[in-house]
C-alpha cells in the first residue's frame, strides 16, 4: 500500500513538473528564455486542441459500441492497457496540435 502512495505522489509530482514546463514561464519551471505570451499562447492552443481530439475519440467510441458498429481489424484486440493507447494519441496529437499552430501563428508570411 505504502509503495502504491509513493509511485502515485511520484508520477503525480513528475507529471506537474512537465506540465509546468510545457505550458509555463520561468517563474513555474520553464527554463526556455524565448516563452513570451505567443509560445504560451500556442502551447495552450496545442493543449486544448490535444484534449478535444481525445474527447472526439471517447465520443466516437461511446457511438460505436453504442449502435454495436465495431467492425474491422481491432474489433475484437485485447488491449492489456488501454490508457497507453490514450496518453500515446494525447502526446502525438499534442505535438501535432503545437506543429499545426505554431506554423499558423507564427509571424513568417509563406
Amino acid at each position: 500500500m505504502l509503495n502504491e502512495w509513493g509511485v502515485s505522489v511520484l508520477v503525480g509530482f513528475s507529471l506537474f513538473l512537465i506540465i509546468g514546463w510545457f505550458t509555463g514561464d520561468k517563474e513555474y519551471g520553464s527554463g526556455s528564455k524565448t516563452n513570451d505570451e505567443r509560445s504560451r499562447f500556442i502551447k495552450q492552443k496545442a493543449i486544448v486542441g490535444s484534449w478535444i481530439f481525445l474527447l472526439t475519440v471517447f465520443v466516437i467510441n461511446v457511438v460505436l459500441s453504442f449502435f454495436d458498429l465495431r467492425t474491422g481489424p481491432l474489433e475484437n484486440a485485447p488491449f492489456n492497457h488501454p490508457e497507453l493507447v490514450y496518453l500515446l494519441l494525447l502526446v502525438g496529437s499534442y505535438f501535432v496540435c503545437y506543429w499545426m499552430y505554431s506554423k499558423r501563428i507564427s509571424g513568417k508570411r509563406e
